[in-house]
């Protein structure tokens, strides 16, 4: 294709070198108006040549025009001139495939930012000048009442609070909580957390913003849906067997003789009756006693004594079980106040816990307990050696009810967590397959 090219260039060349030689030819033998006329000609094919070879160049201006604009409306530069002009079109079709692949992505990057209900809102600029809305999506607009702004100017007119957190903050990464008033109203807090990039040409600032209440509320409905779950399933699994238990029942008080078998069936009926509905008043006993319990009778107590008390308590349990038990007291005393029996209570429950991790362990059973202060708290850990808590279960251990024993009841560490709480403490808990440790902290 190039040869093609460059031989009708010659092939013009070779016709306007043999007319212009004509045309002095005959002006010279005294045909001068022929003479001219060949010149007219030759003129004539000038201006072609010039156009012939300009418009190769004009496509070219016109391509690369359009790549640097990202206006991929043109049809693509033909490509038939020479190699370089097909390496051009090639280079207009690629370029115009990842404009679209990119104008595709940024749709479904777009989409999924306005699905979220974290409000995200990404700055961009260049060294030295100012900030620019790259993105801002839809939750981050209705967290403020706002519209969805692409002029920084107009943002730091319409939210001027918020943009001088911002500068107070230096435009850093941080992760804090703010407060703002939206419409005079009440303040409401939110959850700020910011992080930069930086890219070649760019510094991108991105800001994640979600509402403190409605994180609390969302997790307050989880709660309440997995605690109704385990009502429910444990309402159900007592009163079907009772229900079909009383049709039974009334099945035999219709007949007008009974036979031995009839009576015995009757009698053993209505031990199941009453075994099912002892184990629904010890269920609701159980769930008054979690949302019920005393408030704490605070004093100044020794927390050595109170665990030494519990490892007395239940050093039968360890020696039955062959369980060694190691102890680590930073100090001698670790005063601190708090209910003596409530917290002795969730002691109980952890070591009893620990107890029943560790009886499938094959090896050397342990429970060691650590007390230790650490920034103004007073942490007790509580750690075995048993199989672990599988990731399954991890965030279902503290709902009421739940549980994994056969005979267990399931409020043990529902009630643990509550007690701690009313202390104004926390018991968290960390495990992988052959360790848990759970730590009570006390501030």
């Amino acid at each position: 294709m190039g040869k093609l090219f460059g031989f009708k260039i010659i092939l013009r060349i070779l016709l306007i070198c043999f007319l212009v030689v004509c045309s002095v030819f005959l002006i010279v033998d005294k045909f001068i108006f022929s003479g001219i006329f060949l010149l007219l000609v030759v003129v004539v094919l000038g201006i072609e040549f010039y156009r012939f070879l300009l418009k190769p160049f004009q496509d070219v201006q016109k391509t690369l025009s359009a790549m640097y604009n990202e206006d991929f409306s043109l049809k693509a530069p033909s490509g038939k001139q020479n190699e370089l002009f097909q390496n051009l079109s090639d280079l207009y079709e690629k370029q115009k495939q990842t404009y679209f692949e990119q104008e595709s992505v940024q749709k479904i990057y777009n989409n999924l930012l306005n699905s979220i209900s974290t409000g995200i809102l990404i700055l961009r600029k260049i060294e030295n000048e100012d900030w620019e809305i790259f993105l801002m999506n839809e939750s981050f607009a209705k967290t403020f009442q706002t519209p969805i702004y692409s002029s920084w100017k107009n943002f730091n007119k319409n939210l001027p609070e918020f943009v001088q957190r911002l500068y107070e903050i230096q435009f850093q990464e941080v992760q804090q909580t703010l407060e703002i008033s939206i419409d005079n109203q009440e303040n409401q807090t939110y959850s700020l957390k910011t992080s930069t990039i930086k890219t070649y040409n760019f510094q991108y600032f991105i800001v994640s913003l979600d509402s403190v209440q409605s994180i609390v509320e969302k997790k307050e409905k989880q709660a309440w849906y997995d605690l109704m779950k385990v009502i429910s399933h444990e309402m159900m699994n007592t009163l079907t067997p009772i229900n079909s238990l009383v049709n039974s029942l009334q099945y035999y008080a219709e007949q007008d003789e009974w036979t031995s078998d009839d009576q015995l069936d009757f009698k053993e009926s209505l031990k199941t009756i009453q075994k099912k509905t002892v184990h629904m008043l010890e269920f609701v006993q159980n769930y008054r006693e979690l949302t019920n319990f005393p408030r704490p009778q605070k004093k100044e107590t020794n927390l050595i004594d109170i665990v030494q008390s519990c490892l007395e308590i239940m050093k039968p349990m360890f020696e039955e079980n062959q369980i060694e038990v190691l102890t680590d007291f930073e100090r001698k005393e670790f005063l601190f106040p708090l209910d003596a029996i409530l917290t002795e209570r969730v002691l109980i429950n952890l070591l009893t816990n620990s107890i029943f991790s560790v009886e499938s362990n094959p090896e050397l059973k342990q429970i060691s307990i650590k007390i230790y202060r650490q920034n103004l708290r007073i942490f007790i850990e509580i750690k075995d050696n048993g199989r672990g808590i599988e990731k399954e279960i991890k965030d279902k251990v503290f709902i009421p009810f739940f549980t994994t024993r056969e005979n267990g009841a399931g409020i043990g560490l529902s009630l643990s967590k509550n007690i701690m709480e009313a202390h104004n403490g926390h018991l968290t808990f960390k495990s992988k397959p052959g360790e848990t440790v759970f730590t009570m902290s006390f501030l």
